[in-house]
């Protein structure tokens, strides 16, 4: 059953279209079917004889999709879906990441959202903190001066150098750069 954060598009048989009739309906790109056997069900089903060629009429996928995409693009989307289902990552997390990365989902996206991917906080001063213990660098600083120590000011260099964040549902997502 489709929930709001699965990615699905609107498959339209254009030879319908064409004759003024709307004939298509909504994929689900879940890996619970196969794309090609669903676009060929709803050419069969067309009122048209003949029907052979389809669009992608509405979306609620992942970033820009064309109207002409193909398969193989509908295919990585799905299988980024099944990835980041398996690997436990939020959906929208992963869009808000390709969007701000600016490029469509590919074979390595994933991989790329995985290796940059450093967390979900209130806010990244929240995580330097964290990050500075966990690496023992806090460690460093005499325990009499750590009261001192400007979490906002090395937060700032870290998003100059180091990573980027980007804000999504009341929440910092926080990635490194590569």
């Amino acid at each position: 059953m489709n929930t709001p954060l699965t990615p699905r598009i609107y498959v339209a048989c254009l030879a319908s279209y064409n004759a003024g009739i709307l004939h298509g309906a909504w994929i689900d790109l879940d890996g619970s079917e196969s794309i090609e056997d669903r676009i060929a069900d709803i050419l069969k089903a067309s009122p048209e004889e003949d029907a052979e060629e389809w669009a992608v009429h509405d979306q609620e996928a992942c970033g820009q999709l064309s109207e002409y995409a193909g398969t193989d693009t509908l295919n990585a989307i799905q299988e980024a879906y099944e990835k980041t289902e398996k690997e436990g990552i939020e959906w929208e997390a992963f869009c808000e990441f390709c969007a701000h990365m600016g490029h469509n989902i590919e074979a390595d996206t994933v991989e790329m959202f995985s290796e940059a991917y450093a967390g979900t906080w209130n806010s990244l001063i929240e995580w330097c903190e964290n990050f500075l213990e966990e690496t023992g660098q806090l460690e460093a600083i005499p325990e009499s001066l750590r009261f001192y120590f400007d979490y906002a000011a090395f937060a700032r260099d870290m998003e100059i150098n180091d990573v980027f964040t980007i804000e999504h549902g009341g929440e910092v997502l926080i990635f490194w750069r590569h």
